[in-house]
């Protein structure tokens, strides 16, 4: 099996699927990242074909990467999921244009061609957000109406503007799909972001309504792109239902307490669908969530207060250099209930961050 990119992503789909009788290549930018340490055979930039030619089924930990290489094992019959999946996420408005012509619910937006249409354009809205259609991930290339502090007003080039969202909280599903059409669906996570990066997630979501209407809309997206593998959605939930914030079409941040909470992680269902073995609907033990450890790494007191918990396991990702938003690793948490797992997540997040987490994104 080929995974095109070898961050912590890659990392914990071999990792996870380390049981099967499979053999991991990747292919890296660098030499430097995690999946290069327990991979089969590592292929760099340049040859692709190489990797792709090896590899019986080809799928990718992040949406950019080489389109050339995509495109030749798709041409080859080995992408999973498909091309038009990963094309959509290349360009932010690409996705959302696809959403929209397709009725998927999402907030209102206007496509601009450069920064200067996108301020003037977002004048349409009282609250709005702009992003750039390329490149962004992690809150990168966004811009929100009460701090518009650096934004590139004489680049070139497509943005989104969106209107803002009043949403009554973030949330988001796991679901995968299977080469014969069959569906998965794990349990729905609350998110709590900030400056549009991940923070901490939970499980144990009450409203069964908006639940089922995730459900609902993540099938159909999945049937529309004809999709193969694991995939993430993020909804805002409002009072009129979910909206879609956006999909990434692989394993995702808000579906790591998977590894803790469920029969089965995201990770090897998605290794299993790629590679046309059964996947497992996943049965939740227990509430779960995780807590990222962003732009700062572990001290060995951290270490011994967040395992002394109990219910706890740690997660780092092996990155060289630690520095502002980066992600350096998660705490998974479980609990008897979901008021325990939120207090608990809460006070690792007060151990991670002391000088509070505004400060390490």
């Amino acid at each position: 099996m080929g995974i095109a990119g070898g961050g912590q992503l890659g990392t914990m789909m071999i990792l996870e699927s380390r049981g099967l009788p499979l053999s991991f290549h990747v292919y890296v930018e660098s030499r430097d990242e995690p999946a290069v340490q327990i991979a089969t055979d590592v292929y760099d930039r340049e040859d692709f074909h190489s990797f792709v030619d090896s590899s019986d089924y080809v799928t990718f930990e992040f949406e950019h990467v080489r389109r050339e290489m995509l495109e030749y094992a798709q041409k080859n019959g080995k992408l999973r999921p498909g091309f038009k999946s990963v094309e959509l996420k290349m360009e932010r408005h690409l996705e959302k244009e696809f959403l929209r012509d397709n009725s998927f619910p999402v907030g209102e937006f206007i496509i601009a061609k450069n920064g200067k249409e996108a301020l003037e354009k977002s004048r349409h809205f009282e609250k709005f957000v702009i992003k750039r259609s390329t490149g962004g991930y992690d809150g990168k290339g966004q811009y929100y109406y009460h701090n518009m502090e650096g934004f590139p007003e004489n680049e070139d080039g497509y943005f989104v503007v969106e209107k803002y969202v009043d949403y009554q909280s973030e949330a988001s599903i796991i679901c995968g799909r299977d080469s014969q059409g069959r569906e998965i669906f794990y349990e729905p996570s609350y998110n709590v972001n900030k400056n549009g990066i991940l923070i901490r997630n939970s499980t144990g979501i009450k409203d069964g309504e908006a639940v089922e209407r995730m459900k609902e809309i993540a099938s159909s997206l999945m049937k529309k792109l004809d999709y193969i593998g694991i995939m993430g959605i993020e909804f805002f939930l409002t009072e009129d239902g979910p909206l879609i914030n956006e999909y990434a079409p692989r394993v995702h941040n808000t579906g790591h307490h998977t590894l803790m909470g469920t029969s089965i992680s995201q990770f090897e269902n998605h290794v299993r669908a790629v590679m046309g073995i059964p996947m497992e609907d996943p049965v939740t033990y227990v509430p779960s969530g995780i807590v990222n450890v962003i732009g700062t790494d572990l001290s060995g007191e951290a270490i011994s207060k967040i395992l002394g918990m109990g219910g706890t396991r740690i997660f780092m990702y092996r990155k060289k250099e630690i520095r502002r938003k980066r992600k350096m690793g998660h705490i998974c948490v479980t609990a008897g209930n979901t008021e325990e797992l939120n207090k608990k997540e809460r006070i690792i997040e007060e151990i991670l961050y002391p000088e509070g987490v505004e400060n390490y994104i």
